[in-house]
């Protein structure tokens, strides 16, 4: 005990270790003081007493300042594995994480410290890559404040194509109750002047404000080479591929955003219910994200 309580006092010293649950409920905010140490070494150890010692001497590693990358990406493994062990971490050293300009335009837009759409932003701008030399607009189903659509803006810079943008930015319809327990009527709700501010100093993307599909047919005439459906519910899931697979040039591509989330099951059943029998295949990604390429 006193060997852990001492590793306990050098983390604390060392990185002034900060608690915050303000993010549960009836939680209060405070810091961890040195003497609560050997409470909370008591507390640790009757949590999770197999693995408790170990991990705080890898803490301890990992916590030195002159620990490198790769023992402070074991330690944090470590540490998920006792905590979180459903979390499966990928292998060291994907570069793109060390891909600064992307990671400063996510930094810049998105919520200060919110990580979790890092992975399914960079798929989105790799897959835009794809449909480069195809003709056609963009859209985007669900558009929220427009970090999405600020890559779209950027993809087709030196193109005449538009991306034509649908939101009610009143958050989300009424969930059914195929869409599980998640969701609330008005999510996700955001202003349209958001989206504008997000996609200041870009001129080739058009807004449509409405619940869909309401002002689908303002675009009925066009052609597309990506769609990204980010409505996270059954129905204007399966609304917007009803609409927009038609219209899909051959090799173009649906990213679906949250196809592979337990979040979302109406969006998920929506997709697969659209391309049963269909030839094209929905493709699931490990970002949570799906895609389909129209043959």
């Amino acid at each position: 005990m006193k060997k852990i309580t001492r590793i306990i006092d050098a983390i604390t010293n060392r990185s002034r270790l900060v608690y915050d649950m303000t993010r549960c409920e009836g939680g209060e905010a405070g810091a961890i003081k040195k003497g609560d140490n050997e409470t909370l070494v008591k507390e640790l150890m009757a949590l999770a007493p197999d693995e408790m010692a170990n991990l705080l001497a890898l803490l301890k590693r990992g916590l030195d300042p002159n620990a490198d990358e790769f023992t402070r990406y074991v330690t944090a493994e470590a540490a998920a594995n006792v905590i979180y062990p459903k979390y499966k971490f990928s292998e060291f050293g994907r570069i793109f994480l060390e891909d600064e300009p992307f990671l400063a335009f996510y930094r810049n837009y998105m919520d200060a410290g919110n990580w979790h759409s890092l992975d399914r932003k960079y798929t989105l701008n790799q897959m835009l890559k794809l449909v480069a030399h195809l003709d056609g607009d963009i859209a985007e189903c669900g558009a929220y404040k427009g970090v999405s659509a600020q890559l779209m803006c950027r993809a087709l810079q030196k193109s005449i194509a538009k991306i034509h943008l649908f939101d009610s930015f009143e958050g989300l319809s009424e969930p059914d109750l195929l869409d599980g327990e998640y969701w609330q009527k008005g999510s996700l709700k955001v202003s349209e002047e958001q989206l504008h501010q997000t996609l200041a100093g870009f001129d080739n993307y058009e807004v449509y404000k409405g619940w869909i599909p309401e002002r689908f047919d303002e675009v009925a005439d066009r052609m597309f080479r990506f769609i990204h459906i980010d409505v996270d519910l059954y129905e204007p899931t399966f609304d917007s591929l009803s609409f927009f697979f038609p219209r899909l040039q051959p090799g173009g591509i649906i990213l679906l955003d949250d196809h592979g989330f337990s979040s979302c099951p109406g969006a998920k059943k929506a997709a697969d219910e659209f391309f049963s029998g269909k030839p094209e295949k929905i493709i699931l990604l490990t970002t949570g994200q799906a895609f389909i390429q129209k043959i």
